[in-house]
């Protein structure tokens, strides 16, 4: 059986909670990611942001330069451990309506689960046209 560890996007991005919504953007656009953990000053993870947490906001008319991330972030954030088997963390999404599960090991973040990671494994195993 598969596990997290092998499907995640290690080295997590992580944002800090007083980033604007604009630099976020811009992190998300550099890094090639759809979705980051937000931190506070010391470490803790306080909460996820998502893409769709900024087209959201985008939909608003507010300016993204003055806005912090911490302002529009899920609270909740759904972590799972780096040897829980694909499947269960599958399961976890769907239960939770989430594309994104923060990954550790022990007390460290290792890394991000997203849907985006799935649909690579899939592509490994779908027939190639040629």
């Amino acid at each position: 059986m598969r596990t997290v560890g092998e499907i995640m996007t290690p080295v997590v991005q992580a944002i800090h909670q007083d980033k604007s919504i604009l630099e976020t953007e811009g992190v998300f656009v550099t890094q090639s990611i759809s979705g980051a953990p937000i931190m506070d000053d010391l470490g803790t993870i306080v909460g996820f942001v998502s893409k769709t947490d900024i087209i959201r906001f985008d939909s608003t008319g507010e300016d993204p330069a003055y806005a912090r991330v911490s302002e529009i972030a899920t609270p909740k954030v759904v972590a799972i451990n780096i040897t829980l088997p694909i499947n269960e963390a599958a399961q976890k999404m769907l239960q939770h309506h989430i594309h994104h599960l923060v990954v550790m090991e022990g007390e460290s973040m290792v890394g991000v689960l997203s849907a985006f990671d799935y649909v690579r494994l899939a592509a490994e195993y779908l027939p190639t046209e040629g």
